[in-house]
């Protein structure tokens, strides 16, 4: 029996949560922000509590940049029409200690039922909110199941599996700053490190654990894995901060990488990534990336 413990270990709980829309709605191409304001207004009036350990968390460790969110809001594919009946999906998926408000954000979204979306505040109306890789009912029809809210745990990807290629496709934009600059020339070693960072920063914060000499090796690996494609480009995007009253640069890169060599010690931390993204403003779903192995 193998009784060696997991490279890497975190609980997460994804929240699909589903909204119908009333009317006829243009909103933004990129709805993180949004989703994020929308989600946080929810919590203000119904769970202050909940709202201060989830969204204000980086603000009670001093607003440092190093402080991580123990939450990621993972928006819907780009679009920017909805008609009256269509549905608008998103994930709020909850990260280690946040899990144990998972009853009362619920119960938020539940009590706030309509929400006011885009800048013409569009009605959408909640539809249900189900856990989102098992896709159990945790709220439909006026009921209430907090039974079908399991966690999951990025341990289970934690397994090395054999691969001599693979593809990253970036789908939502990649923030990574150096120097206050965007990183546009992102390689291996650098999503590897971003990811063992990202976990080691989660765990010290909100619990898990992660084998630090494993995490140096995959990064000292990383240098021999080479770049087959590159197919990137910057995205330039922006967002108005109502906190700050001014407009923010939000730009990052998107498209696709393929790279080979001697991948499987990298598939856990590659996988962990598409679950937790990686880079800065992950907790709008930037960051969000998929991988395909051969």
């Amino acid at each position: 029996m193998n009784t060696r413990a997991p490279i890497f270990s975190l609980e997460y709980l994804p929240l699909l949560i589903r909204l119908r829309a009333k009317e006829n709605a243009r909103l933004p191409a990129f709805l993180g922000s949004t989703l994020h304001g929308v989600t946080g207004w929810a919590l203000t009036q119904h769970s202050s509590e909940s709202y201060r350990y989830v969204f204000e968390n980086r603000r009670w460790g001093g607003a440092g940049q190093d402080i991580v969110n123990p939450y990621i809001i993972e928006p819907p594919r780009p679009r920017r029409v909805y008609a009256a009946g269509d549905l608008l999906c998103f994930k709020l998926i909850l990260l280690g200690d946040a899990i144990r408000y998972a009853q009362p954000i619920v119960s938020s979204l539940v009590q706030a039922q309509r929400f006011g979306i885009g800048a013409e505040r569009k009605p959408f109306e909640l539809t249900d909110i189900l856990q989102g890789e098992q896709y159990g009912g945790i709220w439909r029809k006026g009921e209430l199941d907090m039974d079908a809210a399991i966690p999951e745990n990025i341990s289970v990807h934690a397994l090395q599996e054999p691969a001599s290629w693979c593809s990253v496709h970036l789908v939502t934009p990649l923030r990574i700053r150096r120097g206050g600059m965007l990183v546009q020339n992102i390689d291996f070693p650098t999503i590897i490190r971003s990811i063992t960072r990202r976990i080691q920063l989660l765990n010290e914060r909100y619990g898990g654990s992660m084998n630090t000499e494993a995490a140096t090796k995959v990064c000292e690996l990383a240098g021999e894995i080479s770049p087959e494609s590159k197919g990137l480009f910057l995205h330039e995007m922006h967002r108005y901060s109502s906190r700050k009253k001014e407009s923010l640069d939000w730009s990052g890169m998107l498209g696709a990488l393929t790279f080979s060599g001697e991948l499987s010690p990298f598939i856990p931390w590659l996988n962990a990534a598409r679950i937790l993204h990686i880079g800065r403003n992950s907790t709008f779903g930037c960051g969000q990336m998929d991988v395909i192995y051969r």
